[in-house]
């Protein structure tokens, strides 16, 4: 039981501060400059990343665009996302994504506090996303497929989906939204010691609505606002409680003469339940040939409950 304990404690470093129902962890975030713009995005663009944040959002690509994140934060935790993004000629995009988010090397030990090896801990899912542009409105699906492995249980397959849109209201302000998650669960087979076949257990993925407004300003200066709308279930009256985050992004474009490209500073705020966190971030384009450039974005996460400072970095591939 000890080492369950541990386990969910790693994961709750990640849930923040609604921690504790299934699935909180998605919420972290799948890259450096969503985490760093406090991941108020579902109405903004996000290169190499549409998918994850808006999947209405995957009509407005212009070309293939590849993204990769690789997280080696404190306490042995780390994510990992890639996506794959193309257009569909004349008013659609398609995205193959995957996701994972983990802890490793968690100590077990016995009643008697002795150690008895090592834990690892992860879950995640594998996804595939379209959307469509119907003129001054898109929208778009994500299909996913789920996993949850704790030690040497494994959940079975289960499917979710996201639903999202984006209303262009002019050629600078976008309204996004988006709900997460539904009919998503992780699913358990648990073998009891008199029963014969194992019982399945479903464990249920709680919603998430997310509306956000954005602001983009001639290439120059990004401004994004969200609020989500997190749903948990009381385990004791079996109702569902709901949480609001309120969100807040900037990004400037730094112009500097001796450089081809803009350094892009980024900065936000997002609060929940009376707590204020600050995050903060740059990107950096690097031209790799004629055609291509690599966006490198980097995130730095401060820590919630003193698990320590993480450098968060991510990497886009797209021609220009």
């Amino acid at each position: 039981m000890i080492k369950y304990i541990l386990i969910l404690f790693n994961f709750c470093l990640f849930a923040e501060y609604y921690g504790g129902s299934p699935g909180s962890s998605f919420n972290y975030g799948t890259n450096a400059r969503e985490i760093s713009l406090s991941n108020s995005i579902v109405s903004s663009y996000n290169k190499g990343f549409v998918a994850f944040n808006n999947p209405a959002l995957l009509p407005k690509i212009n070309d293939n665009e590849y993204g990769f994140s690789y997280f080696l934060m404190s306490l042995d935790r780390s994510i990992q996302s890639i996506s794959i993004s193309r257009p569909l000629p004349p008013s659609a995009g398609v995205s193959l994504s995957f996701y994972r988010i983990g802890t490793n090397n968690i100590i077990q030990t016995s009643t008697f506090g002795s150690e008895e090896g090592s834990l690892n801990h992860s879950q995640g899912f594998g996804m595939l996303s379209f959307g469509i542009d119907l003129g001054s409105l898109s929208a778009g699906f994500n299909f996913k497929a789920l996993f949850n492995d704790m030690d040497i249980y494994k959940s079975e397959s289960s499917l979710g989906f996201d639903l999202g849109f984006l209303y262009e209201v002019n050629n600078n302000i976008n309204l996004g939204f988006k709900i997460n998650n539904l009919s998503s669960s992780f699913d358990w087979e648990i073998n009891y010691l008199n029963q014969n076949q194992p019982e399945l257990y479903e464990e249920e993925i709680p919603l998430n609505y997310m509306i956000g407004l954005s602001y983009n300003k001639s290439n120059k200066l990004l401004f994004s606002t969200q609020i989500d709308y997190l749903s948990t279930n009381d385990n004791l009256n079996l109702d569902n409680q709901f949480f609001s985050r309120y969100k807040v992004g900037v990004e400037y474009h730094l112009i500097a003469d001796s450089f081809e490209f803009p350094i892009l500073l980024r900065g936000g705020l997002n609060s929940i339940n009376n707590n204020l966190e600050c995050t903060f971030g740059f990107g950096m384009p690097v031209k790799i040939n004629n055609s291509m450039i690599l966006n490198i974005d980097y995130a730095l996460d401060p820590g919630l409950v003193d698990e320590g400072i993480s450098h968060l970095f991510s990497f886009s591939l797209l021609n220009y």
